[in-house]
């Protein structure tokens, strides 16, 4: 039997369809450079893609909406302002971003296509098939931005053209000039042998941007990755030849190397650069929009994963988990010990003694006596504000955190139930407490009033101080997190007499206060004796300890009985100590000397925005949000009421516990998920998280409740909530008028009045900024309904 081989087997024909798929599928598609690099990161670059995906969820508001995230892209603020310099801005830093991630996938993944080393301006070349990712960002973020404004209806077509031209002028300008960088220094093929040189001596003088020569000789031999096709000038698809012909693999290893080493100092220059902006970090001119910041921030972890994975190539990940453990232990051992201080207080001399038993000392029955006689003292000024003959109701105002959200809400609400009632409302108060942003809000217009009261002559109810307390904090936050913080900053300033190291708190202590007009920089001390002489309310703060739990009570006046149970009345054994007295505790260390503004950022100390605090005790006390143990405010005003209950009682025709919450008390119940695996890992955390507010209301309310049976005057509660829905300010206020109307509910409704229509308006985002329309939506929604009616109940008490 005749043998036949291969060679003899006639092939089989192939059909046009097979010859297309083969060509123009398979090799000019798969094949392709751009879709090989695409694949080849999704492999390898992990990490690269991961940033690009944060920045995809973002701009499509599909993580972050309930902190804001998104509109810090889609609506970047810049000097206060949402215009072309604010989106150039934005521009300029994800054209940065973008070269980056063309720098470092260069670097990584070149050897890997030995045919670019061939070609005449292979980064170039390299660019263009690297675009796929970068481009559509930009046409969805583009699409965004135009939907985004649209939907806010407040900017004219022309308006948005002009974002939407500030964008694309700053992505191109800072792209184009790292761009021209390379084009004017990288060499090619043609241009790198044009002269002969010693191999030997080019080798040693290339040695800095390569790790092993000869892993990378074999990775350009034996990794080589299947290209067909690559994009040319103007996106035309050009052949790749046989990399084989004509130049070595030395030589084109030359040439990456040429190409690496202007790449790194590239990257080195962005980072010196970012470190220098770091000096102007105070000045507002260089203060960038916080969206711009975080993509710098991103554009430092994608050269770090780059530089990471070129040295360390197969030993990346290890050697970045290395990384980490080497840098806590370097802070375990304090050998890098961040300092995030308190402004006011004296970290040179002897640590104040943080221990079981000096805690137990400061609560002692001698100092509760002295400082529950001393605050009777503010008591009775309170009370000479009214006539003898008629006893008034005692206003404790509580208010709820929530960064800029809550701060705005409350300063708009103070105002204009203060103005409405005819400055009854501060005249009545006594107390206020809260959390977080809340408190910030109050303490703005407290220092309204008290100047008014000290007889400036100026009107605390313009809406001026709602626009100013309104202003954008984030973005000196996000800057100087990215200047200053990461790079270890060693900037100080001096306060008090002391030196401090500068921080993001300090950068949001700075821009409140110049929000504010600089009216709120002040040592707390300096409310002492407005607070004796009931000039205006007692403020109280109390943030949290981390270590134990406790609060931290904040006042410029000794109020140890809010720490431990009353001593009018038999104690149970072994109670635990409630807080701690800032005042006393810190006394060798200065505490009346506080900045008053760092009290207020103690409180309102956001996880991971703002650095929590440290104060200097021994061992040392970490302080975090107040929202943690009571976000309203509630419990601390009941403890004081339960306090001063007899005094109350004879004195008093009752207390009003006025709450302003920038959160609806009664929301509706969530529809439960399919149970996904993720969700059975995360419920029990997000379960707990997620009802925190749910938790401390019901306990609030319980504890009110409980104070009915004791308190032996009427206790009334008043509730301003931010809850959104109407349509507009307009409808809002002719539907005011509509209430305000003498004649009966049934004639209103037959007088024809078209019946105004309710609808739900998204809420803003807890965050330290604002956008245009949340705080349009915070000035009308004191205007909703239900708060008209706490208007006029409240009103109704203070008769």
């Amino acid at each position: 039997m005749r043998r036949v081989t291969l060679e003899q087997i006639p092939a089989r024909p192939t059909s046009a369809w097979q010859n297309f798929w083969r060509r123009y599928w398979v090799s000019m598609f798969f094949y392709s450079f751009p879709v090989q690099l695409l694949l080849l990161n999704i492999k390898k670059n992990q990490l690269i893609l991961v940033l690009w995906g944060i920045l995809f969820s973002i701009v499509t508001e599909s993580v972050g909406s309930i902190l804001g995230i998104p509109t810090l892209f889609l609506e970047p603020e810049y000097l206060n302002e949402v215009d072309f310099r604010s989106y150039f801005l934005m521009g300029a830093t994800l054209g940065v971003f973008s070269m980056s991630y063309h720098i470092s996938c260069y670097i990584i993944d070149s050897p890997n296509f030995p045919f670019l080393g061939h070609l005449p301006n292979p980064f170039r070349k390299f660019i263009v098939n690297n675009s796929l990712i970068p481009l559509i960002f930009n046409m969805v973020y583009v699409y965004q931005v135009i939907r985004f404004q649209i939907g806010h209806e407040a900017n004219t077509n022309w308006l948005i053209a002009q974002e939407v031209a500030g964008y694309l002028t700053g992505f191109a300008v800072s792209f184009l000039t790292f761009y021209l960088y390379f084009i004017r220094t990288n060499k090619d093929i043609v241009r790198l042998f044009k002269v002969s040189f010693d191999f030997d001596n080019r080798f040693r003088r290339l040695r800095v941007v390569r790790v092993n020569v000869f892993d990378r000789l074999d990775e350009i031999k034996h990794k080589r990755i299947r290209v067909d096709y690559y994009l040319g000038d103007w996106l035309k698809p050009k052949p790749v030849f046989d990399e084989t012909e004509g130049v070595n693999s030395y030589r084109i290893l030359q040439i990456f190397d040429q190409n690496h080493l202007n790449a790194v100092i590239i990257q080195l220059a962005i980072l010196l650069l970012i470190t220098l902006l770091g000096t102007f970090r105070d000045q507002s001119l260089f203060q960038i929009p916080a969206g711009a910041s975080l993509v710098l921030l991103f554009t430092i972890v994608l050269m770090l994963a780059g530089a990471f994975t070129y040295w360390l190539r197969g030993w990346s990940f290890t050697g970045f988990i290395g990384g980490l453990l080497f840098l806590n232990y370097l802070m375990q051992s304090h050998i890098i010990n961040p300092r995030y201080d308190a402004f006011g207080l004296n970290y040179e001399t002897e640590k104040a003694e943080y221990s079981l038993q000096r805690v137990k000392e400061l609560s002692d029955d001698s100092l509760y006596l002295a400082d529950y006689y001393t605050t009777l003292i503010s008591l009775e000024n309170w009370r000479k504000k009214f006539p003898a003959e008629d006893k008034p109701v005692m206003v404790f105002v509580c208010v709820s955190g929530g960064g800029q959200r809550s701060a705005v809400w409350t300063t708009r609400t103070l105002q204009h139930v203060d103005s409405v009632l005819n400055g009854k409302l501060m005249k009545h108060t006594m107390l206020m407490t809260g959390a977080s942003g809340g408190m910030i809000g109050a303490a703005y217009f407290r220092e309204l009033y008290l100047r008014r009261q000290s007889g400036e002559m100026f009107n605390i109810y313009d809406e001026r101080y709602v626009d100013n307390i309104a202003r954008d904090n984030l973005n000196a936050i996000m800057f100087s997190l990215v200047v200053n913080d990461l790079f270890l900053g060693l900037q100080t300033f001096e306060y008090a007499g002391q030196r401090y190291f500068k921080d993001r708190g300090h950068a949001l202590e700075n821009q409140i206060n110049k929000n504010t007009g600089f009216i709120l920089d002040k040592p707390l001390c300096d409310y002492r004796e407005p607070e004796m002489l009931s000039l205006v309310p007692m403020l109280i703060l109390a943030p949290t300890i981390v270590n134990d739990g406790r609060k931290l009570y904040i006042s410029p006046q000794n109020v140890s009985y809010m720490l431990s149970p009353t001593v009018f009345q038999t104690r149970f054994l072994n109670q635990k100590t409630k807080g701690i007295e800032f005042l006393r505790f810190f006394e060798n260390q200065n505490a009346a000397n506080l900045r008053f503004l760092t009290a207020l950022r103690m409180n309102a100390t956001f996880p991971y925005v703002t650095p929590n605090i440290k104060l200097p005790s021994n061992p040392q006390m970490e302080i975090i949000d107040a929202g943690l143990s009571d976000n309203f405010g509630v419990s601390d005003a009941i403890r004081f009421m339960f306090t001063f209950k007899k005094w109350i009682n004879a004195n008093t025709a009752g207390v009003a516990i006025v709450a302003i919450r920038d959160t609806q008390k009664d929301r509706p119940i969530e529809q439960s998920l399919a149970n996904s695996i993720f969700q059975r890992i995360f419920t029990p955390l997000s379960a707990v998280v997620g009802n925190l507010e749910y938790i401390q209301d019901i306990h609030n309310d319980t504890e009110i409740e409980y104070a009915q049976s004791w308190l032996k005057v009427p206790i009334h509660r008043v509730e301003f909530q931010y809850a959104p829905f109407a349509k507009s300010l307009k409808e809002l206020k002719e539907q005011e008028e509509a209430l305000t109307i003498t004649q009966p509910n049934e004639q209103i409704q037959t007088t024809g009045k078209k019946k105004f229509e309710i609808v739900h308006v998204e809420r803003a985002p807890l965050s330290w900024r604002l956008t245009k329309k949340d705080k349009e939506s915070i000035k009308r929604t004191i205007f909703e309904f239900r708060n008209q009616s706490s208007i006029r109940h409240l009103q109704g008490i203070l008769k």
